[in-house]
């Protein structure tokens, strides 16, 4: 028997995001590791915090079942270590490295101190309110933690960084560094963490770079009990109340995260670049069969988008768009956008050229557009659910799905279903179809002139059936692309389906900063001490590098770091996660 006692370096974590459901879980303050154990073993680890000695034997564990599965894990991954076991000790070969999803920065000040600049890691507040943006913790640092937090680049192990800050002492017996480690490794820091495997590092998800911490939701839309609207048009109604808020803070999108220049768009910024894949006729059809070209946005954002978009067709215009005007439109259902849309775009669009309307149920009598854009929109449309039908005796009515079958299937998303001939291959018991955007496909297969087209980009895959995205202030759900084209093709579209990476040709090698939100904020901190500022979008290594190397020199800066655009741990969306579709409708 062996008697076995809590590392100090864990904690209890937990998160509350899904509405009605608690999460529980333990973390390894110093390998990142996280494990959700059974309320028992939960109960028994929280008895053992308390200073509860246990004492197990292989039979013991085996005899548990599986709580028995879930102590030895523990075990193994030294959550609990036998009694006289020094906890740091199997960590001194491993390699340090500062976690990429901390967003903590250092600085030498004017004074000489090593300044540490944070944010809480014990909790994380999704969808903020204007005046819940976490607080900005700045502490004075010892010269001994500020030199293992710059060493901690995953290169060395942590005994190769105490040789080469301290020498001969045993890293154990050294009180001064001990306390720098503690500094460092506390739940509220979580400076740096260990791995023995190196390519760890290279992912942003794996344990060595994740920061476990309570997760909250601050505001989710709750419309008012006596609305016959859908909850998320009640929203885009009256629940944003500050563009530049919800594009920064809450809901970033990739336009907003490309509204400027980009190495990785090729020196373009996405509206930009945008217009330049689809204004080709072979993306639309009918271009260049008159003199004039109609152009309708759904969900035109804080109008970034179509400014870019009109500017770059203005740049067009000695060439494909050579004689031909260009009529943009903006259709949306939110008048805080609608408002920012106005005034950024009021030296380019008349009044007149804005619709406010529920883009599912839009109607624009006598227009007929060449080119109609929803540029991740319509994961906010509504949804229909489908579930199995079981038997009595608890079986489904067949076997496995191979297609729609109206003896198997129940819900308000069924008539969709078959409307459209929507497969159901390998479909969970329960699954969503993205109602509200087959019912926007056939407004604007109406609203298209012969040989228009319509592009839907958004985030999903071919196969993969809705996913709710639950640290938003509102619902939103990932696409079936599969059943998107399918809808398409039985209004009667010809469909191309391409990855938007592939569509708009980013380049994903382009090195940027890492982070989001939380990065710039403690970046910004420190910079406007200096008259600088970095915007909420994706920055490149060369851009970052203009504004700001020499202040960071000057300062000893230190703390955050670049990696190529395919990593995917960069302010916004990833971009490997969206796809679009371009619908064309026939020219006769």
């Amino acid at each position: 028997m062996t008697s076995f006692k809590l590392s100090p370096y864990v904690n209890f974590i937990e998160n509350r995001l899904f509405p009605g459901v608690i999460q529980h879980a333990v973390f390894h303050r110093l390998s990142g590791e996280v494990l959700e154990p059974g309320e028992r073993v939960r109960s028994f680890l929280l008895a053992v915090q308390m200073g509860n000695r246990i004492s197990l034997s292989e039979e013991n564990l085996l005899s548990f079942g599986a709580d028995g599965y879930q102590l030895k894990k523990l075990i193994e991954q030294e959550f609990l270590i036998p009694d006289g076991y020094d906890p740091l000790a199997p960590f001194l070969k491993q390699y340090v490295t500062r976690p990429i999803q901390n967003p903590a920065i250092s600085y030498r000040s004017p004074e000489g101190e090593q300044r540490l600049v944070r944010l809480t890691m014990v909790q994380h507040l999704f969808s903020p309110r204007k005046n819940e943006l976490p607080e900005i913790i700045e502490e004075t640092m010892s010269e001994t933690a500020a030199a293992i937090f710059a060493m901690a680049d995953g290169s060395q192990t942590l005994q190769e960084i105490y040789r080469d800050t301290n020498g001969s002492r045993e890293i154990l017996a050294d009180a001064p560094f001990q306390e720098a480690l503690e500094f460092l490794t506390s739940q509220e820091r979580q400076l740096i963490k260990f791995t023995p495997h190196r390519e760890d590092l290279e992912h942003p998800y794996k344990p060595v770079n994740i920061v476990p911490r309570n997760l909250y939701h601050s505001s989710r839309w709750n419309p008012q009990s006596n609305s016959s609207s859908e909850p998320v048009v009640d929203f885009h109604l009256s629940g944003i109340e500050d563009a530049g808020w919800e594009f920064d803070l809450i809901e970033p999108t990739v336009n907003h995260s490309f509204r400027f220049p980009s190495d990785s768009l090729g020196g373009f910024d996405y509206g930009s670049r945008f217009a330049v894949s689809t204004l080709r006729p072979e993306v639309i059809p009918s271009l260049g069969h008159s003199d004039r070209v109609e152009i309708l946005e759904i969900g035109g954002g804080t109008g970034t988008f179509a400014q870019s978009f009109l500017e770059q067709a203005q740049r067009l215009g000695e060439g494909v768009l050579s004689g031909i005007d260009l009529n943009y439109h903006i259709l949306d259902i939110s008048p805080a956008l609608m408002d920012s849309q106005r005034k950024l775009l009021s030296p380019l669009l008349p009044a007149s050229r804005y619709f406010h309307q529920d883009a599912t149920k839009f109607s624009i009598p006598n227009h007929r557009f060449d080119l109609i854009i929803a540029n991740e929109v319509i994961a906010d449309f509504p949804m229909a659910l489908v579930q199995r039908r079981f038997s009595d005796n608890g079986g489904s009515d067949r076997g496995a799905a191979t297609g729609y079958n109206p003896q198997e299937w129940q819900g308000a998303g069924t008539r969709y279903l078959e409307k459209y001939g929507l497969a159901t291959d390998n479909a969970p018991d329960k699954f969503l179809v993205s109602a509200g955007a087959f019912e926007f496909i056939e407004r604007c297969f109406q609203h298209l002139a012969p040989g228009g087209s319509l592009l839907v980009s958004e985030y999903g895959t071919a196969e993969q059936y809705p996913l709710q995205a639950y640290q938003l202030n509102h619902e939103e759900f990932s696409v079936h692309f599969g059943h998107l084209s399918a809808c398409a093709a039985r209004v009667g579209f010809s469909c191309t389906l391409l990855t938007l990476k592939e569509f708009l040709a980013f380049d994903d090698r382009v090195l940027v900063l890492n982070g989001r939100q939380e990065h710039l904020l403690t970046l910004n901190h420190v910079l406007k001490k200096h008259g600088l500022s970095l915007p909420y979008a994706v920055i490149s290594r060369k851009e970052f590098e203009e504004r700001c190397q020499a202040t960071v020199e000057q300062i000893e800066l230190n703390g955050f770091s670049f990696s190529p655009l395919s990593k995917g741990y960069h302010f916004g969306p990833k971009i490997d996660d969206f796809m679009i579709l371009i619908m064309t409708k026939p020219l006769a």
